[in-house]
């Protein structure tokens, strides 16, 4: 089969590589589409995360080809996708239902160490219907699969933060994660979500789910935030419940952490380039919570449900779609925050 190798910082090469066959428990499925995640472009640009060698692509979708014998009641010809690490189910933190911080599960999973989703085909192992693997109805947007696995991220930080209805809530960033956030809020019935991004084309997005969204460039997000809760105790400019950090900005950070109001969260959902200095004694006399998210626990089937029912649809994140042999334009399409919002390669795909 053909597969986008990852040869180095800023370096793919279309390779013939074997085609994978079904372990035991496993199933293969033909991929028709695999999003370009934030973690891969740190990985194009700086080498960082896995090895030269590795077929990256962990946010995928595609109909089962072949099965294990021991793959259960999943079907050739099902549309489907799959959680792209499998948990033990041993750890002390598996047993607590936190699956996403599983000892083991990194260790070796789809995209890091076995081979990711920017192929024709790919294995997936432990392959078990509604716990690793998730059927869709036929019918849909191509590659609206492949938008499950980020959604369940943004599912998994709100679930984590437990707004309510009456919440203010504010996401910083509206890349892929920032807009699951939004979703995942509206979804939740959260009435006010304020949203900002440096992109017209993001904010356009967030704008569509019924966010209020900012320019930063021409609006003080900490003036819109105090226009929806007032001023906070204290003299503090705003009292928002919680902050979704989606950007890694950590001026932006340190603008709106006097905004949160005494009890409330920052949740944050990026990775940053450098570590983040906090006003710990602010923190503290505040009570605020810091929350760090990290990948999806049972998220990833509400993730699914949301994708497969069209609470969200390709048509509100996905912007651009590549094949497989142009995957560096896919990958420079994404870096470029003005005029995208979601990738695909689409490795079947002759576009």
């Amino acid at each position: 089969m053909r597969a986008a190798v990852f040869r180095g910082p800023g370096e793919f090469r279309v390779e013939e590589i074997p085609d994978p066959e079904p372990s035991t428990d496993g199933i293969v499925i033909a991929v028709d589409a695999c999003g370009v995640c934030g973690s891969d472009l740190k990985t194009w640009r700086s080498g960082r995360f896995v090895r030269p060698g590795q077929v990256l692509g962990h946010e995928f979708s595609g109909r089962i080809v072949s099965t294990g014998r021991d793959a259960g009641d999943l079907s050739v010809g099902e549309y489907v996708t799959a959680l792209p690490y499998t948990p033990c189910g041993e750890c002390d933190r598996c047993r607590e239902g936190r699956t996403s911080l599983c000892d083991t599960a990194l260790l070796c999973s789809i995209a890091n160490g076995e081979p990711g989703g920017f192929a024709e085909y790919l294995h997936i192992p432990h392959a078990r219907r509604d716990r690793t693997v998730f059927a869709l109805p036929d019918g849909m947007a191509a590659g609206s699969g492949a938008l499950v696995e980020p959604l369940a991220v943004g599912v998994h930080a709100v679930n984590l933060a437990e707004p309510d209805q009456d919440d203010v809530a504010v996401v910083l960033g509206l890349g892929t994660v920032g807009l699951a956030v939004v979703h995942a809020l509206a979804a939740s019935g959260v009435r006010s979500i304020i949203a900002t991004d440096l992109s017209e084309r993001r904010r356009a997005a967030a704008a569509v789910v019924g966010a209020h969204v900012v320019d930063p460039t021409t609006d003080d997000l900490v003036d819109v935030i105090r226009e929806h809760t007032g001023p906070g105790a204290y003299r503090a400019p705003a009292a928002c419940d919680v902050v979704f950090d989606c950007a890694g900005a950590h001026g932006l950070i340190d603008s709106v952490m006097p905004c949160i109001r005494a009890g409330g969260a920052l949740v944050l959902a990026a990775l940053h380039d450098r570590p983040l200095p906090v006003d710990a004694t602010s923190v503290v006399r505040r009570g605020v919570r810091i929350l760090g998210t990290f990948g999806y626990d049972d998220d990833f089937a509400t993730a699914a449900r949301m994708v497969a029912d069209g609470t969200v649809t390709a048509d509100s994140l996905v912007s651009h779609r590549f094949d497989l042999d142009r995957i560096t334009e896919g990958f420079e399409a994404q870096a470029d925050a003005d005029q995208s919002v979601k990738v695909l390669i689409e490795p079947g795909a002759a576009l």
